[in-house]
């Protein structure tokens, strides 16, 4: 959660500065699910299937499969929290 964090701040300043389009908070809730979906998740399937890391292969689909249960769950409230933490940040700098 700390890496998501990290980019969406850094897409939500890229946008507030004008160097980016659209807002992240639009979309990033749906996003994630995608990349869950499209990237983690068959990565994972991969992996156990050609047993590439042994038995930590079912482990890593299971926790990919829990992590976007968890973000299918969670995402939407982590998501305004971090555009709430976003704006503190910005009315902090506008005082200073």
């Amino acid at each position: 959660q700390k890496w998501n964090e990290r980019l969406f701040d850094e897409m939500m300043v890229a946008f507030k500065s004008g160097r980016m389009d659209s807002n992240p908070a639009e979309n990033w809730y749906q996003g994630e699910l995608k990349f869950f979906d499209s990237y983690i998740i068959p990565l994972a399937k991969k992996l156990k299937e050609c047993g590439v890391f042994g038995v930590s292969s079912d482990e890593y689909l299971r926790y990919a499969l829990e992590n976007r249960r968890e973000w299918e769950s969670k995402g939407e409230e982590i998501v305004a929290k971090m555009v709430e933490k976003c704006n503190e940040i910005e009315e902090a700098q506008k005082q200073e």
